[in-house]
C-alpha cells in the first residue's frame, strides 16, 4: 500500500477553479471594492484570505448584504483584482504602479501570501533607478529591513540623486536628513553635500524654516579650507542661522590645527565610510626593490584599488591609526639586510585630502621595531636603530603636543617582535635580542606609567623549543 501524488493535480485544479471564476458559475459570494463587483466561491476565499474565513466560518457579524456581496471600502478594484487573480492561479502581476493597492488589499484582506510577494518584489527590483520610489513606499508599508536597504541604495547612488534637479526637488525633509547624516554614503564629497542641502532649501522659501536642521548635519570641517572661505561668502544662507555660523566658524579654526587633529575628531570630522578598509603600503618585492603605493581594500568586495603613494619608499616600517588618520613610523628606504640605515621620520595620512603631513621625528631611528596605539599616544618599541644595533628604548608621541618622549625601556634589546594591546595594556612578545636566537618572551606595558613586567612562557607542545 502506497501514497501516490500527481504532478500536475495542483495546477490543474487551479486552471479549473479559474474557469469557474471567469465563467462565473458556482459562485456564492460578490465582493465589491469601488463599485467593481468581483464574483467569487467564498470556499475559496475562505482557503486564502483570513479575513474572509472570518467573515464566512467565524461568528463574526456578517458584514455582507442581503444579495450576498462584501463592500470593501479601504481597497481599491485594481488592488482586489490581482489579489483575486493570485488567490485563482498563483500568480501575482506587481510593478512599480501596482504594488502599493496591491499590498493594501492583500493586508486588508489577511492574505499573508500576497504581502510577503510584495516586499519580495520591492527588495529583487531596487535599483538606483527607483530607489526613491521603493523608500517612499516602503516608509508606508514597512518593514524596517526594506527601508534599510531602500536606503543603503540610496547611499550607493547619491551623487546621480543629488544631481538631478527633479530628483532632488522630490526628496522629502526626513530622507535628505538621512542622506546627509549617514556615515556609510560612499565616496561622498562634503562640498557636494553642501551644494545638494542649499540647493533644497532655496527651491522652496517653506524650506528655509528646516535649514538649521538641514546644515548642521554638513560636516564642515571635512571642506578643504579654501572651499570653506569660499562657500563662507557665496552661500548667504550659512549666514542666517546662529548654529551654522558656529559650525562654520569652528571649521574654520580647525582647519589651521593640523599637528592636534587626530585629538580632536567630533562627529562632524568623521570620513563617510561604507565598510572597513584593509591597507597595505610600502613594503618589499621579490626582487628586493622598495614601495611606495598604498593600496586598498573594502571589506564588502575582494578587489584591489591604489589610493596613493607614500612619501618615500619604504620597508621594515610600522603604520597606526588613530581616528581615521594614517601614521607611518620609521622603516628604510633602500634594501639593506644589515639594517644600518634606519629612519626616524613620521608622516600622517589626512584622508580628508589625501594629503601628507610631516611630524616630529622619533628620537630614534628604528626598523624591524613594533608601533602601537595606547590612550591615544603612539608607542615605538625596540628594533634595529643606527648601524644595525639593537634598542631596548621606548618612545611614545602625543599626537596633540606633536612631541615624543621616552618612556620605561624594555628589559633586553629586542626586534623583529610582535605587538597588540588589550584592555589597556600593551604586550610585546616573541623578540630576537641577539642575531638566530629568538626568546619566547611576553613584556607588558601599561600607560600612562608606562611600567613593565614581563614572563617567560613555555614553547607551544607543537612546535622545537626556543633556546631561552
Amino acid at each position: 500500500m502506497g501514497s501516490l501524488r500527481s504532478d500536475t493535480y495542483l495546477e490543474k485544479l487551479l486552471e479549473g477553479i479559474s474557469r469557474l471564476r471567469a465563467q462565473k458559475a458556482l459562485c456564492d459570494v460578490t465582493l465589491e471594492a469601488e463599485g467593481v463587483c468581483f464574483p467569487a466561491h467564498k470556499i475559496i476565499l475562505a482557503s486564502a484570505s483570513n479575513y474572509c474565513k472570518i467573515l464566512f466560518v467565524g461568528n463574526a457579524t456578517r458584514m455582507g448584504s442581503a444579495d450576498g456581496s462584501v463592500r470593501l471600502n479601504a481597497v481599491s478594484a485594481a488592488g482586489l483584482s490581482n489579489i483575486l487573480s493570485f488567490i485563482y492561479s498563483n500568480k501575482l502581476d506587481l510593478s512599480l504602479q501596482n504594488v502599493e493597492e496591491t499590498f493594501k488589499a492583500a493586508e486588508a484582506l489577511l492574505v499573508g501570501e500576497v504581502i510577503n510577494l510584495c516586499f519580495r518584489f520591492l527588495e529583487s527590483c531596487l535599483s538606483g533607478e527607483n530607489c526613491m520610489d521603493i523608500l517612499r513606499i516602503a516608509k508606508k508599508l514597512g518593514p524596517a529591513e526594506l527601508r534599510e536597504k531602500a536606503m543603503c541604495c540610496i547611499g550607493q547612488h547619491y551623487k546621480q540623486l543629488l544631481a538631478n534637479p527633479q530628483s532632488l526637488k522630490d526628496l522629502d525633509r526626513g530622507t535628505l536628513c538621512e542622506i546627509l547624516d549617514r556615515t556609510t554614503t560612499e565616496g561622498s564629497s562634503e562640498p557636494e553635500l553642501l551644494r545638494a542641502a542649499v540647493s533644497w532649501l532655496q527651491h522652496d522659501r517653506m524650506r528655509l524654516q528646516y535649514m538649521g536642521d538641514i546644515l548642521k548635519r554638513i560636516r564642515f570641517p571635512l571642506i578643504p579650507f579654501s572651499d570653506l572661505q569660499r562657500c563662507v561668502q557665496e552661500i548667504p544662507l550659512t549666514r542666517l542661522d546662529w548654529g551654522c555660523r558656529q559650525l562654520l566658524q569652528d571649521a574654520l579654526i580647525h582647519h589651521p590645527q593640523l599637528c592636534t587633529r587626530p585629538s580632536q575628531q567630533t562627529p562632524h570630522t568623521i570620513l563617510h565610510s561604507a565598510s572597513p578598509t584593509l591597507l597595505i603600503a610600502g613594503g618589499r618585492t621579490t626582487t628586493n626593490s622598495i614601495c611606495r603605493e598604498m593600496w586598498a581594500a573594502e571589506q564588502s568586495c575582494g578587489t584591489w584599488r591604489k589610493v596613493g603613494d607614500l612619501c618615500v619608499p619604504l620597508y621594515n616600517h610600522c603604520i597606526v591609526v588613530i581616528n581615521d588618520f594614517l601614521f607611518v613610523l620609521g622603516g628604510q628606504s633602500t634594501f639593506d639586510p644589515t639594517g644600518k640605515q634606519p629612519s626616524n621620520e613620521v608622516f600622517r595620512f589626512d584622508p580628508c585630502n589625501a594629503s601628507w603631513l610631516q611630524l616630529a621625528g622619533m628620537l630614534q631611528q628604528r626598523t624591524r621595531f613594533h608601533a602601537d596605539v595606547l590612550s591615544d599616544h603612539i608607542f615605538a618599541v625596540g628594533g634595529g636603530t643606527l648601524l644595525g644595533t639593537l634598542t631596548h628604548t621606548v618612545e611614545s608621541y602625543q599626537p596633540a603636543a606633536n612631541k615624543w618622549e621616552f618612556a620605561a625601556p624594555l628589559p633586553i634589546p629586542i626586534a623583529d617582535h610582535a605587538g597588540a594591546t588589550h584592555e589597556g595594556i600593551l604586550y610585546i612578545s616573541g623578540e630576537k635580542s641577539i642575531p638566530n636566537q629568538p626568546i619566547a618572551r611576553v613584556q607588558a606595558c601599561t600607560h600612562p606609567s608606562n611600567t613593565h613586567s614581563s614572563h617567560a612562557f613555555p614553547a607551544p607542545l607543537n612546535t622545537n623549543p626556543l633556546p631561552a
